[in-house]
């Protein structure tokens, strides 16, 4: 592996602390060839103090602005960079800040920053470069002009492997004819706070091709390989911290779809970023993850959930066949997995094999949940 590799990942909030904790994990690390990890960290908050001090006990280094370093110091913590040295240093920078920081951070620092190879940003930030997914359209990270990536959402992840597996025949022709999907999400993550909500609260369709965002991401990270699929979204809000839940309707053309439930089952079951379970429930899953998973996410890209899956074929009121479900995103683990991908491929492109799971994540991608 190269020398000088240094990643920067900015911001620690529900993707930025489990992603500087599994990139500076040491097996990890070594062998993605990750010789330093820098941690930004903009506010020296308190609450924060056991969390700064676990990353940098896993040998992470933090970086602050500098006329921040007295009151992370007063903290007993002690910054090793400023932003900008940081910055300066990396080779691939990972933005995790809160939305629109991204884009932000794009137009202050980054697009000038020609030595960094490239900069990600996660699902929030649109307009902060190309829409990827690993094992999606990895191609995207090829072309070295492209050095703004955005990581889609772990929704988005969880819609667009379904729509791999079901929407295309082996030639990679474009069977769907209708791809709908509910997003019933958890209110909070289990390490935020004050967000509670009393009840169910739904959301609105503000996009009158696509309903949510959801879907508008899914349509322009498949735009990316040719394909314009006709999908849908909506969403709701739960009050639950467990996980987010989708319900998946695929109307597909008979003449190219000579499925049965077994076959979609078997499907599912062959692929390797495609977690099925016989559970049912969203805690018993999301407890898997706490007991198995890395830092207790689990990094499949989506759970499909066995014994909700029909298969309608052609009846008296369509000569459609017609897939349904459910399945559960694994919190971010997703794009935990993207991401951390990503940077692998951006260090050593030359030795990551695209579009397969990397071998130190394979512990933590699982076959049955």
């Amino acid at each position: 592996m190269a020398n000088g590799n240094t990643v920067m990942v900015v911001g620690t909030g529900t993707i930025g602390e489990p992603l500087t904790g599994l990139l500076s994990d040491k097996n990890i690390s070594k062998d993605l060839g990750i010789d330093e990890l820098v941690f930004y960290k903009h506010s020296p908050r308190l609450t924060d103090r056991p969390m700064i001090k676990g990353l940098l006990s896993k040998g992470a280094h933090m970086a602050a602005q500098r006329e921040k370093f007295d009151a992370f110091r007063e903290l007993g913590v002690e910054p090793t960079y400023t932003f900008e040295d940081a910055l300066a240093k990396s080779k691939v920078v990972v933005d995790c800040s809160s939305e629109g920081m991204g884009v932000r951070n794009k137009l202050l620092f980054y697009e000038n920053e020609d030595s960094v190879s490239a900069f990600l940003a996660q699902g929030s930030e649109h307009g902060f470069g190309l829409p990827y997914g690993v094992g999606l359209n990895d191609d995207v990270l090829k072309n070295r002009n492209n050095r703004f990536i955005q990581v889609v959402s772990c929704n988005t992840h969880n819609a667009s492997r379904i729509l791999k597996n079901l929407a295309f025949d082996k030639n990679g022709k474009n069977k769907l004819s209708e791809g709908r999907f509910v997003f019933m999400r958890r209110a909070t993550d289990v390490s935020q706070s004050g967000k509670f909500i009393a009840g169910p609260s739904v959301g609105s369709h503000k996009d009158s091709t696509f309903g949510t965002h959801h879907a508008k991401d899914v349509y322009r990270l498949y735009s990316t390989l040719g394909y314009h699929l006709n999908v849908f979204s909506s969403a709701i809000k739960l009050n639950t911290q467990y996980m987010h839940v989708a319900s998946f309707h695929l109307v597909l053309d008979n003449h190219d779809c000579d499925c049965d439930l077994e076959d979609v089952k078997r499907i599912f079951r062959e692929d390797p970023y495609v977690a099925v379970t016989n559970k049912t429930d969203a805690n018993v899953i999301f407890s898997f993850g706490r007991e198995y998973g890395h830092f207790g996410r689990i990094l499949n890209q989506t759970v499909v959930v066995l014994p909700s899956l029909l298969v309608r074929k052609s009846n008296l009121f369509t000569d459609k066949v017609e897939v349904v479900g459910y399945s559960y995103t694994p919190q971010d683990g997703n794009s935990l997995l993207s991401s951390t991908s990503a940077v692998a491929y951006f260090l050593n492109p030359e030795e990551v094999v695209l579009g397969e799971p990397l071998p130190c994540l394979r512990p933590f991608i699982f076959t049955e949940v």
